[in-house]
């Protein structure tokens, strides 16, 4: 099984992107590998569905920081490494020095600088096996019984003390026999010891990465459950982990409140409040530390937004016509079956508000009643709210504006009920609009 989501919502939250400004991808990015950033990269386009996976990965995460070990290995020789052990297998050591002694000879006769590189690449490959030897000294001296990576270190060990790579030191630069014996181990002999140990770096790499980051931010892990169980999600003081000094919240779904009918005036911070709930439940199912004081929730299969849609010129849709087709794609992944995390923010903007309350209103009793889904549904037509009130399974939630004379204070704290909050004149009077056209 997968877990399924779309582009969509990607970029509604905002998640990935290497040179994207405050995304996920971005904040966890503290690794020291090519390989590292590239799984990475997997793991943030393929969240777990097993409960027992994530709790697994997110204890490796949790262990690593507090034991605090580190990964030193410079990115560009490990990077060497990799490039080298792509090159062709010698036949026999033999021909291994035949190669390094017509490399020397090309070296003298024309100055080629191809023995140069052969000695780089050598030597990047056995700083690689003296940061994998740091590495495991360092989780041998801080090591606890209650070891989640046991697994992982068990690997790093094997190959660390591999017959032929055992005590091998870095030393620069190298006779032609020793380079020869270097390229046959390298290549040859221990090659598929040094791409298996290339990976198990990756996958510290990445860990260490992310550990390092919870312990700077002070996040914490979540505990995943078994697809099934009344609680979908519970959390407490949930904040957006890219916000200094974020307003935290707290909220639970249930298989008997599902949904989260969200009110509240612009800037009142309704949007935020839906894109941390996708973000920490997205992260949560990676394995992933979450800004939170606590976190619990049952696995689901997915996760579908309806943020910022925009409209298609390429196609001809109107901004409304694309809220359509996103809700009908969200509707057939709902209907299928599939326990879903879905989150709408401000259903039909693009169309009239009579249009908009009466869409707004049937396809809200409509979701919810898909019970092993979770939805958060915003809007600004509160009169739909008040239309909602008897459904059982329907839990009603606003962000409040406090007024300060003529100046409206958000405080971002979801508070039970529905606004009654109506301040777009007031602002746009503050902002002397009117004054701005006498």
């Amino acid at each position: 099984m997968k877990f399924v989501t779309d582009k969509q919502t990607l970029e509604d939250l905002n998640l990935l992107g290497k040179y994207k400004t405050g995304s996920m991808f971005n904040l966890f990015n503290r690794v020291k590998t090519r390989g590292g950033e590239l799984l990475l990269e997997e793991m943030f386009r393929a969240p777990l569905v097993s409960a027992l996976e994530i709790n697994d990965r997110a204890a490796r995460i949790r262990y690593l920081q507090e034991v605090g070990v580190s990964l030193t290995i410079d990115r560009d020789l490990m990077e060497m490494a990799s490039h080298y052990l792509t090159e062709g297998r010698p036949a026999s050591k033999l021909f291994s020095l035949f190669q390094c002694y017509k490399e020397r000879a090309q070296e003298m006769i024309y100055r080629s600088q191809t023995l140069h590189v052969h000695q780089r690449h050598i030597y990047a490959m056995q700083e690689v096996l003296l940061a994998a030897s740091g590495l495991l000294g360092q989780l041998q001296k801080k090591g606890r019984p209650d070891n989640p990576c046991k697994e992982m270190q068990e690997r790093l060990s094997a190959v660390v003390h591999a017959p032929g790579l055992k005590g091998l030191k870095a030393k620069y630069p190298y006779t032609v026999q020793q380079m020869a014996q270097c390229h046959y181990l390298f290549l040859n002999r221990c090659r598929q010891v040094l791409e298996a140990l290339l990976r198990i770096l990756y996958e510290f790499d990445v860990y260490i990465s992310v550990a390092q980051v919870a312990a700077s931010k002070g996040l914490v892990y979540a505990s995943a459950g078994a697809a099934g169980r009344d609680a979908l999600l519970e959390v407490e003081n949930l904040r957006h982990p890219s916000l200094h000094n974020a307003t935290g919240n707290s909220i639970t779904f249930s298989l008997r409140e599902n949904v989260l009918f969200l009110t509240g005036a612009n800037m009142a911070g309704k949007s935020t409040w839906m894109k941390t709930l996708g973000i920490s439940f997205y992260l949560a199912h990676m394995g992933f530390p979450v800004a939170a004081d606590s976190m619990r929730f049952s696995v689901m299969e997915g996760i579908f937004t309806s943020i910022n849609v925009p409209d298609d010129i390429s196609l001809g849709w109107s901004h409304f016509y694309a809220e359509v087709m996103r809700v009908k794609t969200v509707a057939r992944e709902v209907s299928s079956g599939k326990r879903l995390f879905v989150l709408f923010d401000e259903l039909f903007k693009g169309t009239n508000v009579k249009d908009a309350y009466d869409a707004t209103l049937v396809v809200t009793q409509k979701l919810a009643r898909y019970r092993a889904c979770a939805f958060v549904i915003s809007t600004h037509i509160i009169e739909v709210g008040e239309a909602l009130m008897g459904t059982s399974n329907i839990q009603f939630g606003y962000m409040p504006t406090v007024m300060e004379g003529a100046v409206p204070r958000y405080t971002y704290h979801m508070t039970p009920g529905i606004t009654t909050d109506r301040q777009g004149m007031i602002i746009i009077e503050n902002e002397k609009i009117l004054e701005m056209l006498m």
